[in-house]
């Protein structure tokens, strides 16, 4: 089913698998891990260890007016505070470097992945809420381990050492402050499920504004030709509406969140310094109460932080379900379990082949033809009869449903993928030219071609003096997709790179629609050296572009209605002689 930028994505579920896969990327790191965790303990207990100070100062020393001892314990205390600086500072620091090496890791091993999916995943998903996967959920979710899952770990280690300097310090009023947490655990278990199905619905909304924003500047040009900015804007403010709605469903959550550990932190802290002087003194020493009363504060500090972790961690999990939903995204057009190196020699044969795009209409409905080394054919037919689609299946963009295709008597998906798509380049209707020099774009695909090769193919192609006019000739880098280039010119620098790509069978799909006659005319004389040991397999519309074709197939219906040379389809007056005489209707006797 294909999903629009109006249509939300199905949601997940949780499950605790997802955590642990993504903890495998903790694997190079846990020596860093380890000292961070250590680097927390030890600022930890010598923070714990000042306020114990507090307590004897408060008792002892203030009481029986000993400066010496006071000034003592004061430089202790500095020096306490400066250790426990300078490691909490270190520990960030490892934090960050650990953060950002998931960052890398995650992206990288996403986007590899991505490389390899099959065309179909592509054509079903709107490319906005695949970007938004690769750029900000992966940041967001590295940030779970580094941020959310390490501190959390610390802060309950942190907890620990409190709760157990409060159990040696006075057990009756630790006892107020776990009830005060019991209390809080209630509130969050409560909820849990609602914060997470909101927040999914949040995820869901910024993803389709995200594939919005990504197609409109795509097509801003087009938006312009049909003024159509003002339509647009509404569009982008109703789905921006939408987002904010979600986030209103959730605020109410979120604010019960920070309003109940507040106010319970703050009562419980409260009812110990009233309790302790109230009911326990003078059982209890003033400094018992202070110093209790402190390490409340510090007991409440991770347990705030652990509770707003989880709402942070709820958010996170959605972005991580989202991340391993494309990893685990099947790569259906791979190799066979043991694949074959073959040489190719252009002997291509289509048997019985039936393909549809969306399981319910066939594009190609039992195709069956045969084209021999070095052959010049032409597949010519009305448009939407499956020419393209022949061109996408020879490369194995998109696997057949029955029937086989064969390369030198070999079924495809029997050869080595890497292999096959080098030695079988398609010019496509719609070619890219990427940011970069113009020489790195001829030589995308073969890194291993000279300067001079590739100078002394674009002189035969007679595209080299435009290029050399340019400001930096072929140094000259194109900006959005060679946009400041004209049409023709992209296709020629689009031509000539497939060319030097030197593949074994090239198909030129529409490859000189956007030139002009003349100029096609010129390349087609200079190219036959150039194409003289490859089989070339030409889409045109243009019908006078492959006159001169060793054999032309006339698709039609889904099938190979006609097959010959040119004289010969013209003599049989049949589809493809009314195709030719309405385009050249001069000629017609």
């Amino acid at each position: 089913m294909v999903n629009k930028y109006d249509v939300d994505e199905k949601n997940t579920t949780f499950n605790i698998h997802n955590l642990k896969r993504l903890l495998q990327y903790t694997k190079n790191h846990r020596f860093k891990l380890f000292i961070s965790f250590f680097l927390s303990a030890i600022a930890t207990i010598l923070s714990l260890y000042t306020t114990k100070i507090l307590q004897y100062v408060l008792d002892d020393v203030i009481v029986n007016k000993d400066i010496k001892q006071l000034l003592l314990f004061s430089f202790i205390e500095i020096l306490l505070t400066i250790f426990v600086i300078a490691f909490t500072k270190l520990k960030d620091k490892l934090l960050v470097k650990i953060n950002l090496d998931i960052i890398y890791d995650l992206k990288n091993d996403l986007f590899s992945h991505i490389q390899y999916l099959s065309s179909d995943y592509f054509d079903t998903r709107p490319h906005g809420k695949i970007l938004v996967r690769v750029t900000e959920y992966t940041e967001q979710v590295s940030s779970l381990i580094t941020n959310q899952l390490v501190n959390t770990i610390m802060n309950f280690i942190n907890l620990i050492f409190v709760f157990l300097f409060m159990l040696t310090t006075n057990v009756s009023l630790t006892m107020i402050t776990i009830v005060g947490v019991l209390i809080l655990i209630l509130i969050f278990a409560s909820t849990s499920k609602i914060k997470r199905a909101l927040r999914q619905d949040i995820n869901n909304k910024k993803a389709n504004m995200n594939a919005y924003l990504v197609e409109s500047l795509k097509g801003v040009s087009t938006t312009q030709v049909f003024n159509r900015e003002a339509v647009n804007e509404d569009i982008y403010a109703n789905l921006t509406t939408l987002q904010i709605d979600a986030l209103n469903k959730m605020r109410p959550y979120s604010n019960l969140g920070w309003f109940s550990i507040q106010n319970i932190s703050t009562f419980t802290t409260c009812a110990i310094y009233f309790i302790g002087i109230k009911v326990l003194y003078p059982n209890i020493s003033v400094g018992t109460i202070a110093v209790m009363g402190s390490y409340s504060e510090r007991f409440w500090s991770p347990i705030r932080s652990f509770f707003n972790t989880i709402d942070s961690f709820i958010e996170t999990m959605t972005y991580l379900e989202r991340i391993l939903e494309t990893i685990d995204e099947e790569i259906k057009i791979q190799n066979c379990e043991h694949p074959k190196q073959a040489s190719l020699s252009g002997h291509i044969t289509f048997d019985h082949v039936y393909f549809s795009y969306d399981g319910i209409r066939n594009v190609l409905d039992g195709i069956e033809f045969e084209i021999l080394p070095k052959q010049k054919i032409a597949i010519v037919g009305e448009t939407g009869s499956g020419k393209t689609t022949i061109a996408n299946l020879l490369a194995r963009f998109y696997d057949v449903q029955a029937g086989s295709i064969y390369f030198d008597q070999i079924e495809v998906k029997e050869i080595d993928l890497y292999s096959l798509r080098k030695q079988v380049t398609i010019m496509q209707q719609d070619n890219f030219l990427f940011s970069d020099t113009i020489l790195h774009n001829l030589k995308y695909g073969n890194e291993q071609i000279t300067d001079h090769q590739v100078k002394e193919v674009c002189k035969k192609l007679e595209i080299d003096a435009f290029i050399k006019q340019l400001p930096q000739g072929y140094n000259t880098i194109l900006e959005n997709n060679g946009k400041t280039l004209s049409e023709g010119q992209r296709q020629l620098l689009s031509y000539a790179r497939v060319i030097l790509n030197n593949p074994k069978v090239l198909v030129l799909d529409e490859a000189t629609s956007k030139i002009d006659v003349q100029t096609e005319k010129i390349i087609q004389t200079k190219v036959k050296d150039l194409l003289k040991d490859k089989t070339t397999i030409t889409i045109a519309h243009r019908l006078s572009t492959i006159v001169d074709s060793d054999k032309i197939l006339f698709i039609q219906d889904h099938v190979v209605k006609e097959e010959g040379t040119h004289e010969e389809l013209m003599k049989l007056k049949g589809e493809y002689y009314r195709l030719y005489m309405s385009q050249y209707a001069l000629y017609d006797k």
